[in-house]
């Protein structure tokens, strides 16, 4: 029985987490409602943020609506901060200050936190601070503050334009143009015939650049350089060009969550699917992303599949190299066995894959990453 207490102490103590946020000399504690706030953080911070549950600090309704989505933590900048480390490893490597907790409306406050290395390494010091976050606190019909997402309250006066089953809400500092969300629900509707798929209902958050697309993800500073994303549980796109047809983050949103909502496909296959469709980005077509690739692979002796999955081969600012590879599997799959192949590629995961490619390509696996790569290499730019 003591040798069970000892061990159950010990897991225990082993996930508690004790941070204790530092503040800046704007955050005036001995304010009774602001130290109501720092308190109601500061639980948040110890509350395993990067975990997914009803977490007690935020708002219920809100949470509620990102637990839907199973995948989702309901702090949205917690999805980016937590996607590589837990939140015990990353406070103990970025210390949070608060900056700012400021009342901006009737029982309504903001706060700003910065995450920062106290002894950065070199190769950190570009990477430090690494995010400054903003969440708000409002009190709840019990007269309890809560936690929210800022995205409902900072988007609360936008301009809202609805083209069949797509919502567009308009950052003040950009203009839908009609033409655009036409050719949008086009393409949307080929696609969606084409993979015989049932269109739903989404919503398009028109920005025009990637700061302000940071800022409804919780983020006063960040280092993405985001274009677009997609966040499939929520029905929702994000793009940063101003532009209101972005057919790469379409294809992304129309074809399902696993069913499961775990396995998804892999990456190569998931942003392959949208860079053959679409295209890798906004601007580029999936032909002159394969040129550049092709003439990337000449360059180099030896290439394979497995090197671009695990990014040893990767152009140094974007992944366009793992897209393009994924957007030629799917266009010899397509040839071959048209869409009933893309949705057996779709429905794989990272432990049957190769399993998956040699039944498409009816060879072992050995011979498909040869094919492949062969095929970017010897293509030719068909203009």
């Amino acid at each position: 029985m003591k040798l069970l207490i000892l061990l159950i102490f010990i897991s225990l103590n082993t996930y508690s987490q004790n941070t204790i946020p530092d503040i800046s000399a704007r955050v005036d504690t001995s304010k009774t409602t602001t130290k109501q706030v720092y308190n109601l953080y500061k639980n948040y911070l110890n509350s395993r943020p990067d975990s997914i549950y009803q977490n007690p600090n935020w708002n219920e309704q809100e949470a509620k609506k990102y637990l839907k989505g199973k995948d989702l933590r309901i702090d949205r900048s917690a999805n980016k901060m937590f996607y590589y480390a837990n939140a015990k490893k990353y406070f103990n490597s970025y210390k949070p200050k608060i900056l700012q907790i400021d009342s901006i409306g009737t029982n309504r406050y903001q706060i700003k936190t910065i995450f920062t290395k106290e002894c950065p390494d070199a190769d950190d010091k570009g990477f430090n601070p690494d995010y400054i976050t903003k969440l708000y606190a409002v009190r709840d019909s019990k007269g309890l503050f809560k936690l929210e997402n800022v995205i409902s309250y900072d988007t609360r006066n936008w301009k809202t334009y609805k083209f069949k089953f797509i919502t567009y809400i308009v950052h003040p500092n950009c203009t839908l143009n009609t033409k655009d969300a036409q050719k949008a629900i086009a393409f949307c509707e080929k696609i969606s015939k084409q993979f015989n798929i049932q269109t739903e209902p989404f919503t398009y958050y028109l920005l025009p650049n990637s700061d302000e697309m940071g800022k409804l993800y919780n983020f006063e500073y960040w280092t993405s350089y985001l274009g677009g994303q997609t966040i499939k549980p929520l029905k929702e796109i994000f793009t940063t060009y101003g532009n209101a047809n972005f057919p790469h983050e379409f294809v992304h949103l129309l074809f399902p969550l696993p069913k499961d909502n775990v396995s998804y496909c892999p990456m190569i296959i998931n942003e392959g699917l949208a860079t053959w469709l679409a295209g890798p980005s906004m601007n580029e077509t999936f032909d002159q992303a394969l040129i550049k690739t092709t003439k990337t692979f000449r360059k180099k002796d030896k290439v394979s599949l497995e090197d671009i999955m695990t990014f040893k081969i990767r152009n140094e600012f974007d992944n366009s190299i793992l897209y393009v590879t994924g957007g030629v599997i799917c266009k010899l799959v397509y040839e071959k066995y048209e869409k009933k192949g893309i949705w057996e590629l779709y429905n794989s995961t990272d432990t049957n894959f190769k399993s998956v490619l040699e039944k498409l390509f009816g060879m072992p696996y050995e011979k498909v990453d040869k094919l492949v790569i062969d095929y970017i290499v010897n293509f030719d730019n068909p203009n």
